[in-house]
């Protein structure tokens, strides 16, 4: 009894935090765990605390930890192995991304107008860079997202499919610094370009975008990747802000 009562208080005090954060508890918790494995200096191979010890930690629900640590598996940095937990995979943890987490605005309408003018100002030059150097197996990749893409409805899934597509074509632009910072900006921002997905219209939207963006990338041509992704952005942008 004294174990439900404590875990009623911690839904609770979770489900008001998710009222004062940007976006869902979870990804408050899964900052915490990626700031935890840095400060607890832990290796791969290392495992993770069980996950009512996490969970009495961070004085968090069961469900947010589980959604966090869901997080941090599809970013490579942990590997569930069943029956044992989790185990640490990667130790690369992005050091740009928790300071953009600290620095980008508290409420979600200014986080999304600064993200959005963002993006506007480096996709276009990125998506130029990458049809003048992306490689015939980096298209074929970014074929086979939009072809995914097309058949999916999960907002999830699509969430993912949509972050891999521009962080694959800053890939393809052949600098470092750019797919690192894509990469940062994709997790920080994942939950507001997950709710692009939430209709069938902003579904279609977003996969003609991408359609006509592989487009210019499969014919080389500079210009009009960089004036398809330009119309991507502020289509997607006319969507998420209208929502604000």
């Amino acid at each position: 009894m004294a174990d439900t009562a404590m875990m009623a208080k911690t839904e609770a005090k979770d489900t008001q935090s998710q009222g004062t954060a940007v976006g869902p508890a979870y990804l408050s918790v899964a900052q915490r765990l990626r700031s935890f494995i840095v400060d607890e200096r832990l290796k791969i191979g290392d495992s993770l605390p069980t996950e009512r010890q996490l969970a009495e930690r961070f004085v968090v629900s069961r469900h947010s930890l589980r959604e966090a640590l869901r997080v941090l598996q599809e970013q490579g940095i942990l590997a569930p192995q069943q029956g044992s937990g989790n185990y640490i995979a990667s130790t690369d943890i992005d050091l740009l991304e928790d300071h953009l987490r600290r620095e980008t605005p508290s409420d979600a309408t200014h986080q999304n107008q600064d993200i959005f003018e963002f993006r506007a100002m480096m996709e276009p030059e990125i998506a130029a860079l990458a049809a003048e150097r992306i490689s015939d197996r980096e298209l074929r990749g970014l074929t086979d997202i939009v072809t995914q893409q097309g058949g999916e409805r999960n907002p999830r899934t699509l969430r993912l499919l949509d972050d891999a597509f521009h962080l694959g074509i800053a890939r393809a632009a052949g600098n470092h610094v750019v797919s690192s910072v894509i990469r940062s900006i994709n997790s920080v921002v994942g939950q507001v370009r997950g709710e692009v997905y939430q209709g069938p219209t902003r579904h279609r939207v977003s996969l003609a975008g991408h359609q006509e963006i592989l487009e210019a990338l499969a014919a080389r041509d500079s210009g009009a990747a960089r004036r398809a992704m330009q119309s991507h952005i502020a289509r997607i942008r006319g969507f998420v802000m209208d929502d604000d």
